[in-house]
């Protein structure tokens, strides 16, 4: 997320937008946001705050706790996951993979990314038949000199529906 720090000064407010946009379905209360996000409830309180009257993040009470979570209608929110995608270091994974291997069938991302966490790391699992591994290991280390960071790639055959702490980031349009 550096590449945004210029951009947008607040560092809370910056690793929010992360963690929201960089998978949606994820939802969040102000006591779990802080301490994932390691920062003090009252920067995050204003955040929040700041992000909901923007229109950005939408909010709804469960128990006594507000749950939020991204606004999709929002005009911005494909512009704003795009854009943390990228800094990520996700597009520049899916960009080479997906061009390259016309059997992929599906792209998972795992572990702190798939949460909405900034993570040096990325973790994936690719989907498709009679993918090339040894070409997989170069489009890695590719991608990891673009983007920085360490990449671990597993590899199966068999479409999967469901990955534990995993975000599908991309299939095929035919598999859907």
């Amino acid at each position: 997320m550096d590449l945004l720090g210029p951009l947008i000064t607040s560092k809370t407010r910056l690793k929010l937008l992360s963690r929201f946009f960089l998978n949606q379905s994820v939802d969040g209360y102000l006591q779990g946001l802080s301490k994932e996000l390691d920062e003090n409830t009252n920067s995050i309180r204003v955040e929040l705050n700041r992000l909901e009257k923007a229109g950005l993040l939408t909010s709804k009470t469960n128990g006594r706790r507000k749950l939020y979570s991204v606004n999709t209608s929002h005009p911005l929110t494909s512009d704003l996951t795009s854009i943390v995608r990228k800094v990520s270091g996700i597009d520049a994974l899916l960009e080479r993979v997906t061009t390259n291997l016309p059997s992929i069938k599906q792209v998972w991302v795992c572990g702190d990314l798939a949460k909405g966490l900034p993570s040096e790391y990325i973790e994936a699992i690719l989907v498709g038949a009679d993918l090339d591994r040894s070409y997989i290991r170069r489009l890695t280390d590719k991608a990891q000199s673009l983007t920085g960071k360490t990449i671990t790639v597993k590899v199966v055959e068999t479409k999967l529906n469901d990955v534990k702490d995993g975000l599908l980031v991309w299939q095929k349009q035919d598999e859907q």
